[in-house]
């Protein structure tokens, strides 16, 4: 009997901790799912964690006509509800009943918008890219309340609801977050902004690296980018070790040939490069267009490591990612072809940092809008500190400098220009105080800042008038 009391004691006790865990609240999430409809259609089916009488949605850039891109792509079929632009947002009103769920037919919106990520990448095989947080949605008390809703919500409070997405494909294989699904794909919006590809195209993988290639793009372009971009991932991660985050993926799709000219365009996000290509002219191979392809991708995937692996804390020191994306893209198209100009694009660097950034100081130049500073005269500061490893140790070169910024700040994933000034003065580097004037105050003579600071750290240039030329 002792033994049964005991037991109906500790059923007590154990139901009694239960309790609170069980009655804990659990914050409500709203439900979107996307589903493929065949012929090109999709679905898309909203499940609000709360009534609302309105929902705006936090992304609304305009097409490039100026016109919103939504209402010429979605279709609402609920009865009673409006999907209408008030203000600068697309917001989904009712009839007076409030909102709880919604069902939208699609048409994917494959062209570009103003100032924000395309909605979907249309691929020649029928596969899409779709954005994600172009599906986020949050909720406003009164439809009125849309008006006063500024276009860049950065700093603004406003009711952020947790947000599940679900893309749903049967039968097709889905990538998403550097790892191949089945069926269907599943995250939570404003945590993972970057697309989700679907579609019936064999996803090209390494260790380091996965992407999907659009089966329609020229042989000559599809052939280069399945060859080039492998290995050029492979690469990056034998020097720099393996970025933080997951695989680097690449999406390259391909418009077609109405466009008379050539069209290379793209973005990065985190742990994904994105590109289009169209155009007439790129049916024949072009040399400059494929260094430029080559270019862009090396530039890009760079980012991958001096971008998100570790990025800075504030635009201003934009130099320091922009400058070593640059010149890392030159050393890695320098590795794989010998006949690549490297000297002729960090003349370029050092060209473009005089005449654009001048005798200003280069933490201003976002702020001046004067963004190509940030990529010249970063590239020629990364030169220096290459300069600077290579004197100390001449088997040395900008990826071993890169190792000794980018190791000891992974666990943060944040570097600064003081860690950028110390790295370089431990490695030998000569002038880091005038680099700080250059980047705090400007300096009254560019051209000889850096013909003082290239030379003081073993880059031979001379100088012929303003410029400063690599011999």
């Amino acid at each position: 009997m002792r033994n049964v009391r005991l037991l109906i004691l500790l059923l007590a006790l154990v139901c009694g901790f239960a309790t609170p865990t069980l009655a804990r609240p659990v914050k409500a999430t709203t439900e979107v799912v996307l589903t493929r409809d065949g012929d090109g259609d999709w679905l898309l089916e909203y499940r609000f964690a709360r009534v609302a009488p309105a929902w705006f949605f936090v992304r609304s850039a305009n097409a490039l006509d100026g016109k919103p891109w939504r209402p010429q792509s979605w279709r609402v079929e609920t009865p009673g509800v409006r999907l209408e632009r008030i203000g600068h947002h697309d917001v989904l009103t009712g009839d007076g009943t409030p909102l709880k769920t919604v069902r939208i037919r699609v048409r994917p919106y494959s062209d570009p918008v103003q100032a924000d990520y395309q909605p979907v990448l249309a691929f020649s095989d029928g596969g899409v890219g779709v954005y994600t947080d172009h599906h986020l949605a949050a909720p406003l008390s009164t439809i009125a309340a849309a008006r006063d809703l500024p276009a860049d919500l950065n700093g603004v409070a406003f009711d952020q609801v947790p947000t599940q997405f679900t893309l749903r494909d049967p039968g097709k294989t889905l990538l998403f977050n550097g790892r191949r699904h089945r069926g269907s794909v599943r995250l939570m919006l404003d945590q993972h902004q970057s697309y989700v590809y679907s579609g019936p195209a064999r996803a090209l993988a390494t260790p380091a690296f996965v992407g999907i290639i659009d089966p329609g793009l020229p042989a000559w372009a599809r052939d280069e980018l399945n060859r080039f971009t492998p290995r050029l991932f492979d690469y990056y991660t034998a020097r720099l070790g393996r970025p933080a985050g997951t695989r680097p993926t690449l999406l390259a799709s391909w418009g077609g040939t109405t466009l008379p000219g050539v069209s290379l365009g793209g973005s990065v996000l985190d742990g994904m490069v994105v590109m289009n290509l169209e155009g007439a002219a790129m049916v024949d191979p072009q040399p400059a267009l494929l260094a430029q392809t080559r270019w862009f991708i090396g530039h890009e995937g760079a980012h991958f490591w001096m971008g998100q692996t570790v990025r800075t804390a504030r635009r201003s020191a934009a130099w320091m990612t922009e400058g070593a994306a640059d010149i890392m893209a030159v050393r890695a198209l320098a590795h794989f072809y010998p006949d690549y100009d490297a000297r002729g694009r960090l003349q370029k660097s050092i060209d473009d940092c005089i005449a654009i950034n001048g005798s200003k100081p280069l933490s201003g130049a976002f702020e001046r809008g004067e963004h190509r500073a940030n990529y010249a005269c970063g590239a020629v500061l990364m030169m220096a500190a290459e300069g600077a490893a290579r004197k100390r140790d001449p088997r040395a070169d900008l990826f071993t400098w890169l190792c000794t910024l980018i190791d000891p700040n992974r666990k943060a994933g944040v570097v600064t220009p003081d860690h950028w000034l110390t790295v370089f003065a431990a490695s030998g580097g000569a002038g880091a105080e005038q680099v700080r004037s250059f980047l705090d105050r400007g300096m009254p003579d560019p051209a000889a800042f850096i013909a003082e600071l290239l030379e003081a750290n073993g880059v031979a240039v001379r100088r012929d008038g303003a410029r400063v030329i690599l011999t």
